[in-house]
C-alpha cells in the first residue's frame, strides 16, 4: 500500500493519526479473515497433495519392480570359470528360464585393418582422401551411406594425416607404430565380423606443388573388398575383389562360440539373440590348438559350464521392498490425514496437510481393502496369506520370507499369477497389477491428483487477486478517513481559536 505522509490532528492537537491507523488495521484484519485463512489452508493442502504424489510414486516403483518385464523372473547365473580371467560373461533376459549350458569360445571377433610402413620423415602430396564404410539400413528401410573426407595439405607428415583421419564420427581410427624400418601406419575400420570391409580413395589437388620429394598420396588408394551399388547405395563385401597395393590387410572376422557343441557366430563378441533368454559376451578364446607327434594340429574344445537357476532370494527381496513401501505409504497417509484438534473452539492446526481429506481416506481404504480382501482366480487353493503375507492389528503388512520362498519353490507359477499376473494370461489381474492400476488413476498426467492440484492453484490465485483488491480498497479507505478527520481537525482548531479569542476579550 502506498505510504501517505500526513500529520492528522496537527491543527487541533488531537491524535487523529492513531485513530486512523487503528481503524485501517481493524479493517485490514476484517478483510484478511476472509482471505488469509482459506488461502493458507489451500496452500497447505497443495503441499499435502505433492507429498502424497511422491509417496504414491515410490510405492509404484516397488509394484513395477515385480509387474514390469517379468519382475518375478529373476535368474541367478553361475559360471564355472576363473573370475580373474573370465572367458565369457552371461546376463539373463526377461524371458529367461532355468537351464544349463557348456559354452566354449573358438574365435573372437576382430576388425578390418590395413597397414603400411613409411619413412619416418616422409611428407605427402596434397589432395582429398575419401574413406567409405559399409552402408546401413534405417528402420524405415532407407539405405544410409557412411563416408567422410580427409583433407591432406601439400607437405603434411604422417602424424598430421593420422590426426586428420581420427577426426571422424564413424569409428575409423589411425595409429602409428615407430619401428626400426620406419613409421607403420595402421588404419582400423572399427567394424568387426566376416562382412567387415572399407575403402580409401585419394583425389589429388589440381594445384599441388608436385614436389618430387613428397610421397604420392595416391598410395592411400586401397579397397579391402567393399563394393558399393551406385544405383541403390547398398554395400556388399567380396574379399576376392580387394585391391590393397602394398598395404597388408588384417581381415575382420566373426566371433565363434559353441553352445553344447553347436557353433554360434556373431559379427561382434556379443551374442544377444542367438540363445533365447540370455546374452553372452566372449572375452577370450578357450579352444586350444596343439600339434601331435605326426605333426597334425588337434583342437581341444575347452568349455565353461553355465547354470541358470531361479533366484528366489532376489524375488523375495523385491517382495520385501513392496511390503516396506506399502507400510511407508500407509504411515504417510495417516500422517497427512491426521485431523486438527480444537481448544475452546479454536483450531490448533496441528493435524496433517490433508487433515480429514475425504479423497485421501477413500484411496487409503481402497488400497487396504484391495490387499486384505483379494480373492485370486486359480486352482492351487493358495491365497496371499498362505504365501507369507500377514497383517497385524494396525493394518501393517509383513512377509514371512521362509513361507514365501517355499511357495516359489513349489508353486512358482501360482505365486506369479497371484501377484503380477495380467488379465490376458490368467483371466484375472494379480493383486499388484490391480494396485498399480488404482494408483495410476491418481498419479498419471491429468489424473485425479493433477486435477486436485490445478483446482487448488486456481483457488490460491483467486485469493491472491482478492488480496490485491483488498490493498487497493484499504488505500481508498485510509484516504477517506484522512479527509474526514481533516475536516474534524480544522473545525476543532477553529473552535479553539474562537474560544481563545473570547477568553482574551473577557480577561
Amino acid at each position: 500500500m502506498a505510504s501517505m505522509i500526513t500529520a492528522a490532528g496537527s491543527a487541533s492537537g488531537i491524535d487523529f493519526e492513531s485513530i486512523i491507523t487503528a481503524s485501517v488495521n481493524a479493517k485490514r484484519a476484517q478483510l484478511a479473515n476472509r482471505v488469509t485463512a482459506p488461502k493458507e489452508t489451500a496452500s497447505l493442502q497443495l503441499s499435502g497433495i505433492g507429498q502424497l504424489k511422491s509417496a504414491l510414486s515410490d510405492f509404484q516403483d516397488s509394484l513395477q519392480a515385480l509387474t514390469d518385464d517379468n519382475g518375478f523372473n529373476s535368474r541367478k547365473v553361475t559360471i564355472a570359470q576363473d573370475s580373474s580371467n573370465p572367458a565369457i560373461s552371461v546376463t539373463t533376459q526377461d524371458d529367461s528360464v532355468s537351464a544349463n549350458y557348456d559354452i566354449g569360445v573358438k574365435q573372437l571377433a576382430s576388425t578390418e585393418q590395413v597397414k603400411q610402413t613409411f619413412a619416418s620423415d616422409a611428407k605427402f602430396s596434397g589432395g582429398t582422401l575419401s574413406i567409405t564404410l559399409p552402408s546401413t539400413t534405417s528402420e524405415t528401410g532407407e539405405v544410409q551411406s557412411r563416408s567422410f573426407d580427409v583433407k591432406i595439405e601439400d607437405g603434411m607428415t604422417l602424424a598430421q594425416i593420422r590426426k586428420q583421419i581420427n577426426q571422424n564420427d564413424l569409428g575409423v581410427t589411425a595409429s602409428i607404430v615407430s619401428t626400426k624400418d620406419g613409421d607403420r601406419l595402421v588404419i582400423d575400420s572399427g567394424i568387426s565380423g566376416d562382412e567387415a570391409a572399407f575403402s580409401m580413395q585419394f583425389t589429388p589437388d589440381a594445384g599441388a606443388s608436385g614436389d618430387p620429394s613428397y610421397v604420392d598420396s595416391s598410395i592411400f588408394n586401397v579397397n579391402t573388398g567393399l563394393n558399393i551399388n551406385t544405383a541403390t547405395g547398398e554395400a556388399t563385401v567380396d574379399d576376392s575383389q580387394a585391391t590393397t597395393g602394398n598395404w597388408s590387410v588384417v581381415q575382420g572376422q566373426d566371433a565363434i562360440i559353441t553352445v553344447d557343441g553347436a557353433e554360434v557366430t556373431s559379427s561382434t563378441n556379443e551374442f544377444n539373440d542367438q540363445v533365447s533368454g540370455i546374452s553372452i559376451t566372449a572375452h577370450r578364446v578357450t579352444f586350444t590348438t596343439t600339434t601331435n607327434d605326426q605333426g597334425q594340429e588337434e583342437v581341444e574344445e575347452n568349455t565353461v559350464n553355465v547354470d541358470i537357476s531361479q533366484d528366489n532370494d532376489a524375488v523375495t527381496e523385491k517382495m520385501q521392498n513392496f511390503v516396506n513401501s506399502y507400510n511407508t505409504l500407509m504411515d504417510q497417509m495417516d500422517k497427512l490425514y491426521k485431523r486438527n484438534t480444537y481448544t475452546d473452539g479454536e483450531n490448533q492446526m496441528d493435524g496433517g496437510s490433508l487433515a480429514g481429506d475425504s479423497m485421501l481416506r477413500s484411496l487409503q481404504n481402497q488400497l487396504q481393502n484391495m490387499m486384505t480382501s483379494f480373492m485370486p482366480s486359480n486352482s492351487s487353493g493358495l491365497d496371499i496369506y498362505s504365501m507369507g503375507i500377514e497383517f497385524d492389528g494396525d493394518g501393517k503388512m509383513s512377509l514371512d520370507t521362509t513361507t514365501f520362498k517355499e511357495s516359489l519353490d513349489t508353486n512358482f507359477n501360482s505365486v506369479v499369477n497371484m501377484f503380477s499376473g495380467s488379465q490376458s494370461s490368467t483371466g484375472s489381474d494379480g493383486i499388484l497389477v490391480k494396485l498399480d492400476n488404482l494408483v495410476e488413476d491418481y498419479t498419471k498426467t491429468n489424473g485425479m491428483l493433477d486435477k486436485r492440484e490445478q483446482a487448488l492453484n486456481d483457488e490460491i490465485s483467486m485469493y491472491e487477486r482478492e488480496e490485491e483488491e483488498n490493498e487497493a480498497y484499504l488505500e481508498q479507505y485510509e484516504e477517506s478517513l484522512r479527509q474526514r478527520y481533516s475536516k474534524v481537525d480544522t473545525t476543532i482548531a477553529n473552535y479553539n481559536n474562537a474560544l481563545n479569542y473570547l477568553y482574551a476579550a473577557l480577561v
